[in-house]
This record gives C-alpha cells, structure tokens and sequence, in this order.
C-alpha cells in the first residue's frame, strides 16, 4: 500500500520574514512548528540560521507612523 506525504506547510504572517543563511539567531525569533504555526525561539542564540533543521523567522521593523499632510 502506497502512502502519501503531505507534509504540514504554515502561512508566513506579514509580520515575519524568513531568516537568511547567515544571519544569526536571537532569542525572540520564532520557529515554524508545522503542526501549531510558529512558536517563539527560547533556546541559545548566536548560530546561523542555516544551522538549525527547522526555517527561522524574526518580526519586521514597525513602520513609523505617518502624519497627515498639513498644510
């Protein structure tokens, strides 16, 4: 009997982006648990991304809020 793999792929949140090869890993980045989503990083920081067996994001610089025009 033939099995399929379908394996779990999670939605990226516009807030977060994926961590580059050599950037390297802080606490407070978050982990893609294929099952639950993402979950946040609290283990030791300070490897490179492409190091760890699981994809690595970090949230995105807030935008600073723009002023209306005045005139």
């Amino acid at each position: 009997m033939k099995e399929t793999y379908s394996p779990a792929v999670a939605i990226v949140p516009e807030h977060l982006r994926r961590l580059k090869w050599n950037e390297r890993v802080n606490r407070g980045d978050f982990i893609e648990d294929g099952h639950r989503g993402f979950e946040l990083w609290e283990g030791p920081a300070g490897f490179r991304a492409d190091s760890f067996v699981k994809t690595i994001y970090r949230k995105l610089p807030r935008q600073p809020a723009v002023a209306g025009k005045t005139s």
